[in-house]
């Protein structure tokens, strides 16, 4: 009898440690143990990956989801490259009817916005993460049962050159918990836009950052506004000339200062101002020129030519005015241009601007659209003390007759009534004049109809600006809330 037992004991502890299992354990949160089937699984090492991930893809029936750090593209097909193959067949299953969905890591945003551009064009649902976390995931996974994971980039380096390997997981349980885990991936709002290479004088950093004060801090405090528009002016200038040396023409640097009358008058104390105060301009008494004095810098900013063209030199305040070189410079110096991210602490421990004009500054430039500002919401306490540093875009600058026309164009698209009533609920919030703003209210509008919209919206405006509800993306959620 014992001996039998034994032989029992003995066989049942085989069949535990060598039969193949058909379910795995997976002990949840509150002790209790859910039995999930065992996965089929397979390893794709070098050139295995790319033939099995694009089968797999092209075989799919419903739906692909793709979260990617690098998809490195050219802006159109590429033949033989494999990393713009796997993206045609994104493309291809959407035209299949398949629901695609795809993100992209936001800090390599300049490498991946080809493939974005690709993509969205295509009408697939391509999203940037936010800047807060790398998405540094390389895996998709297919019809909700399949996923393929592994350290594969899409870029021809990757799947052609590198020591690579990943795993192909037939598994419906596995595929919702990876499906469940990429879900949480916060998404950058809105539509990115790629950094601009515009035409323009180089303005000098160490102006904007120097010990113990930089010298545009310096302008600022004195209040010498006109000062720095005639120096912006003259070193565009001399810049646009390929000389320091500049004729003296009172009349021109007046109009250049918003001036119609009183040309000398009006010219000679910013002049004197940025000869004697703060040693930007030489000047020979004697002679009939200016010369501007080299700044030594290590950097350089642009400052585009539509400031001047479009009007804005005369148009923005002084602080409105600092807080664009300011941001001029941040974007420059990001790596993810034109997005950046700062505190409003230390912006005013690099900049030496203190907080309420930044403030100020920064409500002024997202009226205008020259500034998108992504305001953090409170911690998880309902704190804001320790809340993430506001997110901002730096758009292109936009002239008066640019969105005019556009708006018209959304007016004969959409109707005049509506896309007025779009235009004073975007106004509502401060964003009179962002375009995206005004046809995202459109189509809310469209659906909810106005008057609920419109309610939903006073109420977000009545929120404090620097709450992180105030904004588009609020209005959203309460709509589809209620």
């Amino acid at each position: 009898m014992k001996t039998r037992k034994s032989l029992i004991f003995f066989c049942l502890i085989s069949i535990t440690l060598f039969a193949p299992p058909a379910f795995a354990d997976k002990t949840t949160g509150h002790g209790a143990v859910v039995w999930l089937p065992i996965a089929k699984a397979k390893i794709l090492t070098g050139s295995q990956y790319f033939p099995t991930t694009l089968r797999t893809i092209q075989q799919a029936k419903e739906s692909i989801l793709a979260a990617m750090y690098l998809i490195n593209v050219a802006p159109a097909l590429e033949d033989g490259n494999p990393a713009s193959i796997l993206l045609e067949s994104l493309i291809s299953a959407k035209k299949r009817g398949l629901t695609v969905k795809v993100i992209l890591d936001d800090s390599q945003f300049s490498i991946n916005y080809n493939a974005y551009k690709r993509l969205k064009q295509s009408g697939v649902d391509v999203s940037f993460d936010t800047p807060q976390k790398v998405l540094h995931a390389k895996g998709i996974v297919i019809d909700s049962k399949t996923c393929i994971l592994g350290s594969f980039n899409w870029t021809r380096a990757s799947l052609e050159d590198n020591y690579e390997f990943a795993a192909l997981i037939e598994g419906p349980s596995q595929a919702k918990e990876l499906l469940d885990y990429i879900s949480k991936i916060g998404l950058s709002p809105g539509t990115p836009i790629q950094p601009e290479n515009p035409q323009g004088p180089k303005f000098p950093v160490s102006l904007l950052i120097s010990s113990p004060e930089p010298l545009l801090f310096k302008l600022f405090t004195d209040q010498s506004e006109k000062a720095l528009d005639l120096y912006l002016y003259l070193l565009k200038k001399a810049q646009t000339q390929n000389s320091s040396q500049i004729q003296i023409n009172y009349e021109e640097f007046a109009k250049a200062l918003g001036y119609t009358e009183n040309y000398y008058r009006n010219v000679i104390q910013p002049l004197r101002k940025l000869i004697g105060k703060f040693g930007l301009i030489q000047r020979n008494f004697l002679s009939k020129e200016l010369t501007l004095k080299y700044i030594p810098s290590r950097n350089y900013i642009t400052i585009p030519d539509a400031y001047w063209d479009y009007g804005f030199y005369h148009k923005l305040s002084f602080a409105a005015k600092y807080m664009y070189l300011i941001s001029l410079n941040e974007a420059q110096e990001s790596g993810r241009n034109p997005y950046w991210f700062r505190s409003n602490k230390d912006l005013t421990r690099i900049y030496h601007i203190s907080g309420a004009p930044i403030t100020h500054a920064i409500d002024e430039l997202e009226q205008e659209n020259i500034l998108e500002v992504y305001r953090q919401r409170p911690d998880e306490s309902g704190g804001f003390l320790n809340r993430l540093a506001n997110r901002y875009r730096l758009n292109p600058l936009q002239s008066p007759g640019q969105f005019a026309q556009a708006l018209n164009a959304l007016s004969s698209k959409y109707g005049a009534d509506l896309t007025a009533k779009a235009h004073e609920l975007s106004g509502q919030l401060n964003e009179p004049n962002d375009l995206e703003k005004i046809q995202t209210y459109i189509e809310l509008i469209n659906t909810y109809g106005y008057e609920k919209v419109r309610e939903v919206n006073s109420k977000v405006a009545s929120y404090h600006r620097e709450s992180g509800f105030r904004g588009l993306s609020q209005v959203i959620l309460l709509l589809k809330g209620n």
